[in-house]
């Protein structure tokens, strides 16, 4: 068996970084609607929402209309995910944590972002496609599968290199 890594690759630290940045806007945007969306007195920082929120109903004002809650709660999962995130990539290379709890935080982190995004995707499979159906497939494979797609694959092949890491370091007894 290969020896227990001692470091972090830089584009896992730049994913945990600049995902970070988008799913607080994202948050963000969530948590302020109305005042986020069209008209609102926050829409100027959000404007690419007005093209989403035609995309993914769930964006858009059906939902509030519609008072359904999920967008607001999976927005509130974010601000975990991101602490968590952030958490991970401040705990890297910092003297006070070894490797082995930086990335035990790290595996927590995207283990939450895929397990968020699963649900995302398996809610809007099993309403049969009630917020995005109305979508050409152009639209809804560039403007939907994805964008939400690489928070599939992104966090899978994380949460694989990590979970690989922490195996080993339980296999070798290392805490490093």
């Amino acid at each position: 068996m290969s020896p227990v890594p001692r470091s972090t690759p830089f584009w896992m630290r730049a994913w945990f970084v600049t995902t970070s940045l988008i799913v607080l806007w994202d948050a963000a945007y969530c948590l302020l609607r109305p005042h986020s969306m069209e008209g609102g007195k926050y829409f100027v920082f959000f404007s690419p929402y007005k093209l989403y929120g035609t995309v993914d109903k769930l964006y858009g004002p059906e939902a509030i209309e519609d008072n359904n809650g999920f967008t607001g709660a999976q927005a509130f999962m974010n601000l975990i995910e991101i602490s968590l995130g952030l958490l991970f990539v401040r705990m890297v290379g910092n003297k006070n944590y070894t490797q082995g709890q930086a990335n035990l935080v790290g595996f927590s982190a995207s283990i939450l972002t895929l397990a968020k995004t699963i649900l995302y995707w398996l809610m809007e499979v099993f309403s049969a496609m009630e917020h995005t159906k109305h979508n050409d497939w152009m639209t809804w494979i560039f403007l939907w599968v994805i964008p939400n797609g690489i928070w599939l694959v992104v966090p899978s092949i994380i949460s694989l290199n990590l979970g690989r890491d922490l195996f080993q370091r339980l296999e070798h007894g290392k805490t490093e």
